[in-house]
């Protein structure tokens, strides 16, 4: 298993709390204490959950749902069934994990933000690696294509940035105008969708060429992204604490039911169209069947839940 070296364990560094204010001053103060808050997520203590909320207890997809928790510097597994328990995964001197991606091979990206890099879970006790990226700063969100490349939004240089599967150079993905980009999903043709966080949009990139606004209605701050097989957009809506819907056949905006948000982050789709998110400070991760039922899955310890994914199909659930 590759390690990590001396230097990467050092202890967080704060926000960098000049720069984003010399970069904020021409929008709103509100945008500045936003910005600072979620990039220190565990700044604060989370509200309890309240003890009589439903939980999962009842047989779903049996798909094993993987977690980034953000304040303890680690990735779990959480069990979508009423059987199995959380588990650990064997990773090495993570500091603040937020973005998760799956390759179709089989292994695990993490977004290993507080250090600055990604790394990389081989599948079948392959070990650890540290994915060769060249001057990240707070990388985010994660996203795979089908041929294997990585994409990666590195935040602080407010830039989207390409690692090739083949071991070739990064690239940076053309954009303009991002701002803090979070989130990041791919459509099965290539079109990227990145989270625009300042900005309060999402945006397109096509696989073709050329940069796009996805039309929305009063976004806040949007981070984890997610699309469903038919391609409607899902978006963690964490300014205004709830998640939205863009219906692919006719660009309408609604909000999915959950209740109780606060802070969204990571959004994931199960087989059989549940949603779940990342729902940061209250410290759980909640499921939301398509009949409108909300659960929140068994969990031990969590804080500050960031990022989330299930690994790749293998059949009709792991």
């Amino acid at each position: 298993m590759e390690r990590t070296t001396t230097e990467s364990h050092a202890a967080e560094p704060p926000a960098p709390v000049g720069r984003i204010r010399q970069r904020l001053t021409r929008r709103l103060p509100r945008r500045l204490a936003a910005l600072t808050g979620l990039l220190l997520l565990c700044a604060l203590p989370a509200p309890a959950v309240d003890a009589a909320e439903p939980h999962d207890v009842h047989p779903h997809t049996g798909q094993t749902l993987y977690v980034s928790d953000y304040g303890n510097n680690r990735v779990v597994t959480l069990p979508t069934t009423s059987g199995g328990g959380q588990r650990v995964l064997a990773l090495d001197g993570l500091v603040r994990p937020t973005g998760l991606a799956w390759d179709r091979a089989g292994s695990l990206y993490v977004a290993d933000t507080g250090n600055n890099r990604v790394v990389r879970l081989l599948p079948d006790g392959g070990g650890q690696a540290t994915v060769p990226t060249d001057g990240l700063s707070r990388p985010l969100g994660l996203a795979v294509d089908a041929s294997g490349d990585l994409y990666v939004a590195d935040s602080f240089n407010d830039r989207v940035v390409k690692v090739p599967a083949d071991g070739s150079s990064q690239t940076t993905v053309p954009t303009t105008g991002l701002l803090h980009p979070w989130g990041l999903a791919l459509a099965p043709g290539g079109d990227l969708y990145i989270s625009d966080f300042v900005n309060d949009r999402v945006v397109k990139v096509s696989a073709a060429g050329g940069q796009t606004t996805v039309p929305t209605d009063s976004l806040s701050q949007p981070t984890g992204l997610a699309l469903s097989a038919t391609g409607d957009l899902y978006v963690s809506d964490s300014g205004n604490n709830r998640v939205v819907k863009i219906a692919a056949a006719t660009g309408l905006q609604t909000t999915v039911p959950f209740t109780g948000l606060s802070n969204p982050l990571g959004l994931a789709l199960d087989l059989r169209g549940a949603l779940y998110v990342a729902d940061a400070f209250n410290n759980r991760v909640l499921r939301i069947r398509p009949n409108g039922t909300q659960v929140a899955l068994n969990s031990t310890g969590l804080n500050t839940p960031t990022g989330l994914a299930f690994p790749p199909r293998t059949g009709a659930a792991e």
